[in-house]
């Protein structure tokens, strides 16, 4: 079940974000270690951190679609602090203790990422989208073998759950469908922009003068030059 799963990744994630804590806390993590040192301690708990990001965007993308923007900012944001502190660490230095400086600040950072990111994901959990957690709750009365009396409804509604629940395959490859629609959608937008945009350029750019000539032209890149050097 998606909402079991979700909550396993939460209480991961969550242990993660205070185990680095108390390890900067009690000085078990400090930013004068040398960065190979450094990155040693943390690696496997960046790398865990991420992935457990990226694939609960997922999750919660399914659970409340129309957060779907503050879901994916937020996890950028976790995802690319996580890589800088990592590229950070792994950059050949004659100075490895200021990496190490820099690379402590986003450490501190992913933590403060992390606990937004964290905050959303419970937020989702604990408020799906309505239309979704219905038929989560379908899905999981059909998979349980439950008997559908014992989801909350009339008497005359129960026809209507028990063909929704027969159709859940449907009603997944039709989602399928529209989101693979949108995308092609989006792609013929962009280049009717692209060519629209191509087109007033055109329009609108200086046709090049008839008399200008080589030397013109090589003195004003010159002069470009020379200014850039300056």
């Amino acid at each position: 079940m998606i909402k079991e799963e979700f909550s396993e990744k939460i209480g991961e994630f969550e242990g993660i974000l205070q185990k680095v804590a108390s390890e900067i806390a009690s000085g078990v993590l400090f930013e004068k270690l040398p960065p190979s040192e450094l990155l040693e301690k943390t690696e496997h708990y960046v790398n865990r951190l991420r992935d457990l990001a990226t694939s609960s965007e997922q999750l919660m993308l399914v659970l409340k679609p129309e957060k779907a923007y503050t879901i994916k900012s937020t996890c950028k944001n976790l995802t690319q602090t996580l890589a800088t502190f990592k590229d950070i660490l792994l950059q050949s230095t004659p100075d490895p203790l200021a990496n190490s400086r820099l690379a402590f600040e986003q450490l501190r950072k992913a933590l403060t990422d992390g606990s937004d990111f964290l905050f959303l994901m419970r937020e989702v959990r604990d408020n799906p989208s309505p239309l979704i957690d219905a038929i989560l709750t379908f899905k999981k009365a059909s998979d349980t073998k439950s008997s559908v009396i014992s989801i909350q409804a009339k008497e005359d509604v129960q026809p209507v759950i028990k063909y929704v629940l027969s159709r859940l395959d449907d009603f997944r490859a039709v989602l399928i469908g529209l989101e693979k629609k949108i995308d092609e959608m989006k792609q013929i937008m962009r280049e009717l922009q692209e060519e629209s945009l191509k087109i007033l350029s055109d329009k609108t750019s200086p046709q090049p003068k008839a008399a200008e000539n080589k030397t013109e032209k090589k003195q004003v890149s010159l002069s470009n030059f020379k200014a850039e050097e300056n």
